[in-house]
């Protein structure tokens, strides 16, 4: 058995070998009856497609096909890229809009199914996502099932990726359904109060949503932008400077991160100054 994870090829249901029991069978290739492909390691091959990720037995490729070399545990690389038909998209909105805000239990190792569904509809840039995205956000992210098991979960992964899929697909037209995910869970440092990195639960979804500024425009973005550069959570406040970076250049990121921490007296309309800088560059 490999040590990559049991959530293998080897252990598929979607794995031809594994169908037939007898010894006249036993030296059948490996293939997968949903993605039609054969598989020369099932024992260090994965994908969503298997039974612990996708219990209700979804017959349609989700996301790609992942290998391990062996040479680290658990760390894989795609394979294969998931096929792209009008029947594939249909299932996967169906999926998307069937998606309870109770998580049930999943295998830990990688990436849950309900996000593989998110990250492939990103991939095809799917439109029809968005009612389905817009109905995930109003989950509680910390929502987790009741059943006692090692593998209990919450929605906090989920809600994060689909913040940044509504920006991804939606563009700024979609800025007022996700914004006020720039400051969930962030936590009132007033005075003296410390902050421990460790338990800010909702910090993955402010860093997904600031990723999503990089698809917006406008003074509201440059806004919210301004507040994620003061985030007590560094990782936040990196990927808000990245997509500063890119909106006003350097230089320009240098004077704002100057303005809010109260360091410069000149207020600018800063996203007048990209504008104009993004109209040089055409």
């Amino acid at each position: 058995m490999s040590n990559g994870g049991s959530d293998c090829c080897g252990t598929c249901w979607f794995n031809t070998r594994n169908l037939h029991q007898s010894d006249e069978d036993s030296e059948q290739i490996a293939s997968c009856s949903i993605r039609e492909i054969e598989i020369a390691k099932p024992f260090w091959t994965y994908c969503a497609n298997h039974p612990h990720h996708n219990p209700d037995r979804v017959e349609v490729p989700v996301g790609p096909v992942y290998i391990n070399d062996g040479s680290y545990p658990n760390t894989r690389t795609v394979w294969l890229h998931s096929p792209d038909t009008p029947e594939l998209r249909d299932r996967l909105i169906e999926v998307l809009e069937r998606i309870p805000e109770v998580p049930p239990p999943e295998y830990p190792f990688g990436k849950p199914f309900v996000e593989e569904v998110i990250h492939q509809l990103i991939a095809f840039h799917e439109k029809r996502a968005i009612p389905g995205l817009m109905h995930i956000l109003s989950f509680d992210p910390l929502s987790s099932s009741e059943e006692k098991s090692p593998f209990k979960t919450t929605r906090i992964g989920t809600v994060a990726l689909a913040v940044e899929a509504l920006a991804t697909i939606g563009g700024a037209a979609s800025l007022e359904g996700w914004k006020h995910f720039v400051t969930i869970g962030r936590p009132d440092l007033a005075g003296e109060a410390s902050y421990y990195a460790g338990e800010d639960r909702l910090a993955v979804i402010r860093y997904h949503a600031v990723r999503g500024l990089r698809y917006c425009d406008g003074d509201e973005t440059m806004r919210l932008l301004k507040i994620a550069l003061q985030d007590p959570h560094e990782e936040v406040r990196v990927f808000a400077e990245e997509a500063l970076t890119e909106k006003v250049g350097p230089r320009a990121k240098t004077a704002v991160l100057k303005e809010i921490h109260g360091k410069s007296k000149q207020k600018r309309n800063w996203w007048k100054l990209w504008g104009q800088k993004s109209a040089k560059k055409a």
